[in-house]
């Protein structure tokens, strides 16, 4: 079984725990009028689960945490707050009581949608914690329950058979997906999933017909190259890959290099065989404070090579 990949992790960190918050006001004002509201009699489960927000708003999260446990004892069944303590806990390096956190926001959800998206909540702090079958089994109930489910679920769904070694079955989730949503996002992971299956003569026209209506191809030739490579087109594939680090050299700003692009330009390094210089754009890719998604093509393709050369 392989490591949780990359791109999940990224996932992860913007799914769980990325604030999703009203903007343009005072937050510590805000904990002011909601605290002035509970200490005058109308405490209530929404307005601790209003001020526990805030609270973490602050990184203040053992505030934010009681509270919670405050607006869950005035209501035991406030989805909500059940959701909110999950990704606090897991935020806090508590991924047990975040999964049972988790399962109380399924028991407690009023509807078909709310019992969903706590599964896939369920799902990523499952999967987060090092248990992928039974996060693939919480992410296709959500499915079962609301199909066709949300863009993050098929990434989801993906990288958690990613996580299996279970890359043949990758590209049909992506591909429903794409087809039910028109998602770009889905669209590009289907094609990856696509070269990480193996099955290159059916990225190959999708990735040409890409690469005939773009500027800026960077991306788009790495996966061209790496479908070539896979077709045993090694010469025309090794062209594509100049090219690609041709233009890369022109957008990558000697001072303030996107960091992005310096991942991309060690895969197509990794992918010309020049391991050292691969390495150290992984190296300085990682420096620049990348995130894991953005290096998962580069270090697979090194930990491809390195097992290549162990036999």
């Amino acid at each position: 079984m392989r490591k949780l990949p990359h791109s999940l992790l990224a996932l992860f960190s913007i799914a769980i725990f990325l604030p999703c918050l009203p903007a343009h006001h005072d937050t510590e004002e805000m904990i002011a009028r909601f605290t002035q509201r509970i200490e005058s009699g109308k405490a209530s489960a929404e307005l601790h689960y209003r001020r526990a927000v805030e609270y973490r708003i602050l990184l203040q999260p053992a505030k934010a945490e009681a509270d919670l446990h405050a607006a869950l004892e005035y209501d035991p069944n406030y989805t909500p707050a059940h959701r909110e303590l999950a990704q606090l806990l897991a935020k806090r390096g508590k991924p047990k009581l975040a999964v049972k956190a988790a399962r109380h926001a399924i028991f407690a959800s009023r509807n078909l949608n709310e019992r969903a998206g706590a599964m896939i909540l369920l799902a990523r702090l499952l999967a987060a914690s090092g248990q992928p079958g039974a996060a693939l089994r919480s992410c296709r109930e959500a499915f079962e329950l609301k199909p066709p489910g949300e863009v993050e679920w098929y990434l989801l769904h993906a990288e958690l058979l990613a996580l299996l070694d279970r890359d043949h079955e990758r590209p049909d989730i992506l591909a429903a997906g794409y087809t039910a949503t028109y998602s770009i996002v889905l669209r590009n992971a289907w094609i990856d999933a696509l070269l990480d299956a193996g099955d290159f003569k059916a990225a190959l026209p999708v990735i040409e017909q890409e690469l005939s209506g773009l500027r800026l191809k960077s991306s788009w030739r790495l996966r061209h190259a790496r479908a070539l490579l896979g077709l045993g087109r090694t010469a025309t594939a090794s062209a594509e890959l100049a090219a690609c680090l041709g233009e890369l050299e022109k957008r990558i700003h000697p001072a303030r290099p996107d960091i992005t692009l310096i991942a991309e330009r060690g895969l197509a390094h990794a992918l010309l065989g020049r391991l050292g210089a691969a390495r150290s754009d992984l190296r300085r890719a990682r420096a620049g404070g990348a995130e894991q998604w953005m290096t998962a093509a580069l270090e697979r393709a090194l930990s491809d090579v390195s097992k290549i050369d162990r036999r």
